[in-house]
């Protein structure tokens, strides 16, 4: 969690582009293709895959003009050559993984005369760029199959008394759940031993978003910190000392108490009805915030620190006492750079855990999302049999919508997380999905009813509205190097949801297509810097969207049976 940016470190890594060349011409030329990263042999890594050119490897083939897909089989290949450009394929097949310097796609020339073609026109009259001639090409592949969702969500851990106290909350409670479609709600653990009134937030939270979304939300419940007694520094927050860490009796460190502290929590929670399907038992454990809570915990025992692995032991055990005891997730991590998964990894045992949580606060490098390719793919392989979650990350005092949604895009694609979590569903006035007002100081307040939705929460909703826990990702690609894809298909098979993000500041005509479905209805919504999830209705029969520079579309497919 981040109250300030206290997150925020240098990167000096560097990661490279994993998406086909962008074909898109001047009406000139084409431009030179761009080397692609080939799929792995299923179950494995790619070690520099084999060139399109020399070898051979399946292919749909069925798609003209499509970016190609990779089978489970090859080490990558080549789409079609449009405008005179090379295709590298995005994503290996079904059980297939990323290579890392996989295929490459042989660069095709460009068009006779032609220009590099790198720039998609040059701005009109008004100082707009054109739309190339060419579209771009977004090609879905149902038969090819990724990871299941658990679902898109956000966290209440602060300001809910800012919402609870707010006269227009009925309006805010639909906006943060059905119009958002939070499929997970994560919330702070504020038990301190009195079942008494100890966080009526959280009761008034699950009960407004079982209305609004017409089931319960599925709760991950989060340990900021144990109670005061279970603390060397003797209290819950932390002000960056050493000692901001579980307490030590004459036998060690109290993991028998912290774990039935959880095993409390719980029964407290579930009297207030607010039963969690996950728990974290400690929120970045891998650090002691400068002004809020926390509680550290080394991936292994230190004569200072508690050991993660051997707490999770602990609380684990305890839990199976109950009837029904919660999923675990772990580490919790604050970020995913510097080996922190790594580290915690190998002290864990990972059959306790149902599945690895970690956080994306890397320095700047939300700047460049696609600075996080290389660890998210690392994450991927060192836990492929455990579903991951992105339990938490937002840009402090940013509204940057594209770089959230790209983020978003990276985490699915690269790390194939199950769950990805905003931070803030609500915040105080400047930050959160919502910014809310003080509810004290109506006479203040620089919005009608005390509350504003910005950018970033349509960079959520773009990935939520339509979707749903277990729905599953498909192939999609893009022609366009800076159009990037996600496609998701229900499990009835009776819905396809397709999102781009336009991280460009060029537009781009998109054609989607699709293979092994038959659309019968269709809707499009588009978000930029004058749009917000504006719906422009069906797709036309050229099945073409107008993606505007650094946008966001989602197009939903209803299917035929």
């Amino acid at each position: 969690m981040r109250l300030a940016k206290f997150h925020f470190f240098a990167l000096s890594s560097v990661a490279c582009s994993l998406y086909v060349p962008d074909v898109m011409n001047d009406g000139s030329g084409g431009r030179p293709g761009q080397v692609g990263r080939g799929g792995a042999p299923s179950g494995g890594m790619g070690a520099g895959g084999a060139s399109t050119e020399g070898g051979t490897s399946g292919s749909f083939g069925h798609c003209e003009g499509c970016a190609g897909i990779g089978d489970e089989h090859a080490g990558g290949h080549a789409g079609a050559d449009t405008s005179g450009a090379g295709s590298g394929n995005v994503e290996a097949g079904a059980g297939g993984e990323l290579g890392e310097g996989g295929a490459g796609a042989t660069a095709g020339s460009p068009a006779e005369g032609g220009s590099d073609g790198s720039q998609a026109g040059a701005p009109g009259d008004g100082g707009e760029p054109e739309v190339p001639a060419e579209p771009a090409a977004v090609h879905v592949e149902t038969s090819v199959s990724y990871q299941t969702l658990e679902g898109f969500g956000a966290a209440v851990g602060w300001f809910e008394n800012y919402l609870l106290a707010n006269p227009h909350k009925a309006e805010i409670y639909d906006l943060v759940f059905a119009e958002l479609g939070l499929d997970i709600l994560r919330l702070r653990n504020r038990y301190r031993g009195d079942p008494e009134g100890f966080d009526p937030g959280a009761a008034e939270l699950v009960e407004q978003a079982t209305a609004s979304l017409g089931r319960p939300p599925r709760v991950l419940l989060s340990s900021w910190s144990p109670p005061r007694a279970l603390k060397a520094n003797d209290r819950e927050d932390c002000s960056g000392e050493t000692a901001c860490t579980l307490a030590k009796d004459e036998n060690g460190f109290v993991y028998e108490a912290f774990a039935d502290w959880w095993a409390e929590s719980l029964a407290a929670y579930a009297s207030i009805g607010v039963v969690p399907e996950w728990i974290s038992i400690q929120n970045e454990p891998d650090f002691i915030p400068p002004s809020w809570e926390g509680c550290k915990f080394m991936a292994s025992e230190t004569s200072d620190y508690p050991g993660y692995g051997i707490a999770l032991e602990h609380v684990h055990a305890r839990l199976q006492e109950l009837e029904s005891p919660p999923k675990l997730l772990g580490p919790e991590t604050l970020g995913l750079h510097w080996n922190k998964l790594d580290v915690y990894g190998p002290e864990m045992d990972l059959d306790l855990l149902d599945g690895i949580a970690h956080h994306l606060y890397e320095g700047n490098a939300w700047e460049d999302p696609d600075l996080y390719i290389d660890p998210m793919r690392s994450a991927h392989l060192l836990f492929p049999d455990k579903p991951k979650f992105q339990t938490e990350f937002s840009i402090p005092g940013e509204d940057a919508y594209v770089e959230t949604a790209w983020l978003i895009h990276n985490s699915l694609v690269e790390e194939h997380v199950a769950a990805y979590l905003h931070w803030d569903l609500i915040w105080q006035w400047g930050d959160g999905l919502v910014s809310l007002e003080s509810p004290g100081s109506p006479a203040t307040w620089k919005t009608e009813k005390g509350y504003l939705v910005r950018k970033t929460y349509r960079s959520v909703q773009h990935y939520a509205r339509f979707t749903d826990p277990g729905y599953v990702r498909v192939a999609a690609v893009s022609t366009a190097a800076a159009l990037r894809s996600t496609a998701f298909l229900s499990p009835e098979k009776d819905r396809l949801v397709v999102v781009l993000v336009n991280t460009d500041e060029v537009p781009r005509r998109a054609v989607i297509t699709w293979a092994g479905v038959s659309a019968k209805a269709s809707a499009v919504y588009r978000t930029s810097e004058s749009e917000d999830f504006e719906a422009l209705g069906a797709l036309p029969a050229d099945k073409s969207v107008l993606v505007t520079p650094r946008s966001l579309v989602t197009v939903k497919l209803d299917l035929a049976k």
